[in-house]
């Protein structure tokens, strides 16, 4: 569960993310959200394991494309000059030249139950520079979120949520096949049945 702490004043994000995350304390990850330092527990093993898929997919992915376009696990991502007191930080991300492009967040049953800090997360993310879509990765079963950046300005949704489900990257012209992503995590699911049979 995410808690805020005080420390001092308010914070930009250019300062936060300039900071050696020491000073600030020893929690596992620190966000900045509206100005607060807000710190994060170490996320469950299925999380972790679904980041695993996920950097072993985008790695390979990545290393056969052109446009120097990288995989970051865990980097700061400053939003555009209209929420400077918020730098989050995504599980995962694309980055391509300066700017992420695409961002990926294991979201756990805790952060699906907190729906508006979820909604909020999710705002501070669209207004990052750069970014064309947003992966919610679910930390319990194949099911993915997508949010893509529709000309105009909108953003438009699509559920893929089948263990042979494709997540479909417009903004990279890229397949990311869900077994593959989710090929390390074990779902509540799967282990009673798993266990049922034994």
């Amino acid at each position: 569960m995410p808690v805020a702490m005080s420390r001092d004043c308010d914070w930009t994000a250019e300062a936060f993310l300039a900071t050696d995350q020491a000073v600030i304390g020893d929690a596992w990850r620190y966000e900045l959200v509206d100005g607060r330092i807000v710190a994060h527990a170490a996320p469950a093993p299925d999380h972790g394991a679904i980041i695993a898929g996920l950097a072993s997919v985008l790695g390979r992915l990545l290393a056969g494309l052109p446009g120097g376009c990288r995989p970051e696990i865990g980097s700061g991502a400053v939003p555009k000059s209209a929420q400077r007191n918020n730098a989050r930080i995504p599980d995962a991300m694309v980055r391509c030249g300066q700017h992420p492009r695409v961002v990926f967040d294991v979201v756990s049953p805790h952060e699906m139950r907190d729906w508006r800090g979820h909604d909020q997360k999710r705002r501070h993310l669209q207004a990052i520079e750069g970014v064309q879509e947003i992966a919610e990765l679910s930390q319990d079963d194949y099911a993915i979120d997508i949010y893509r950046l529709a000309s105009g300005g909108a953003w438009t949704f699509e559920a893929v949520d089948e263990a042979d489900g494709v997540l479909r990257l417009d903004s990279l012209g890229a397949d990311l096949p869900l077994s593959d992503i989710y090929a390390f995590a074990e779902f509540p699911a799967a282990a009673q049945a798993s266990a049922a049979e034994t």
